[in-house]
């Protein structure tokens, strides 16, 4: 717009001069000018109203300090007459309370109906981003003039941390835990009668009531229902209140310490459960991780927890014990916001607020 008004000025500056000096030449030039103002302006009028600009992430999940893609449907609803550059202003702001960043995103428009168009997001810390779009900006085919108008959609990105080495052993009644779960090993058996592992021909010490009597008559051959072992959960990573008093870097150094631990537990085999307090709902979250998808699943709803302001004050480890105190369990570690980590309800580690959070972590040894 403010170039139109330049043009404009420039246009009035040369007549008035051009009848100020009455030269022919200074007039063409003038009228020229305003003449090329006057077709911008008709030409972006009509190009800003054709067009409208829709927001939405791509994927919900991005890595830390990698680009993050943000989609954009670009939608012409009448012919734009050729193509025409469009910029998209789109505000960034970490949840739940982080500071606003604005940026300018250049597109294409499309000749005509609609048209994907993706750009890339650098964020720097791992959480949960919400992205608005509030302006759109149209260019004439010089490239010199435009007009914008204001612009509504809004998509949520969440950012991963990273996830660092921390040595970590478990002892044998840690891998051998016992306990009551929906989840069963499919590579030992076990104790559970309500489940079948498999039948297989009798051995050696196998108990006479674990006969599969009827396979038995059928095969005349003596053939055993070995049952399945549940996978229960010995250790529960509970997690101090999402959305808590912390700074950007603090809140992103925070995820890395517990993703981390996570990570490392999965590499070890052990399944564990994560919990988090939910303010809103006012009781602890839990989820069960046995592999990579639910390493990232618990991610996803943690930021999502911490986006959504629903932080508490709440002793986490003390709730979680109320709650589920029937729940077999061999250890507890529990991280707070401040960076301490605790095990079975002791300290065990202080992590520092800055400095190289690798080689601060390779350094430890947790030992279950």
């Amino acid at each position: 717009m403010s170039h139109l008004v330049a043009g404009a000025l420039l246009a009035a500056f040369l007549l008035y001069i051009a009848a100020l000096y009455k030269s022919v030449q200074l007039a063409l030039l003038g009228c020229c000018v305003a003449g090329i103002v006057a077709g911008a302006l008709l030409l972006l009028a009509y190009r800003l109203w054709a067009v409208q600009l829709s927001l939405s992430g791509a994927m919900p999940l991005a890595e830390r300090g990698k680009p993050s893609a943000v989609s954009f449907l670009v939608r012409a609803r009448r012919p734009v007459l050729g193509k025409a550059r469009l910029l998209a202003r789109v505000e960034v702001r970490q949840l739940p309370r982080g500071r606003k960043k604005r940026t300018w995103i250049e597109l294409e428009t499309p000749r005509s109906g609609e048209e994907p168009a993706r750009s890339s997001l650098c964020l720097r810390y791992a959480g949960g981003y919400e992205c608005r779009l509030r302006r759109v900006r149209v260019y004439d085919w010089t490239g010199l003039f435009f007009l914008g108008k204001r612009a509504k959609g809004r998509t949520v990105l969440h950012v991963l941390p990273a996830v660092h080495a921390f040595p970590l052993a478990v002892s044998g009644s840690v891998r051998g835990f016992f306990g009551e779960a929906e989840v069963y090993d499919d590579m030992r058996g076990g104790h559970d009668t309500s489940e079948t592992f498999q039948i297989r021909a009798y051995a050696a010490g196998d108990k006479l009531q674990n006969i599969h009597w009827k396979l038995t008559a059928k095969t005349d051959e003596l053939m055993v229902r070995e049952h399945s072992l549940p996978k229960g959960c010995p250790v529960a990573l509970l997690l101090g209140a999402p959305g808590g008093h912390q700074s950007v870097a603090g809140f992103d150094r925070f995820l890395q310490v517990a993703a981390s631990l996570s990570f490392a537990l999965i590499e070890a085999e052990c399944p564990h459960i994560v919990s988090w307090y939910d303010g809103g709902e006012e009781k602890p979250v839990r989820t069960r991780v046995d592999d990579d998808e639910d390493f990232y699943g618990w991610q996803l709803l943690y930021m999502e927890a911490a986006g959504a302001g629903q932080g508490a004050s709440a002793d986490i480890e003390e709730r979680y014990m109320q709650d589920y105190r029937r729940e077999p369990l061999l250890h507890r570690l529990r991280l707070e916001p401040d960076l301490k980590l605790y095990l079975d309800g002791k300290l065990f580690y202080a992590f520092a607020k800055s400095g190289d959070l690798a080689e601060e972590m390779g350094k430890l040894e947790l030992y279950l």
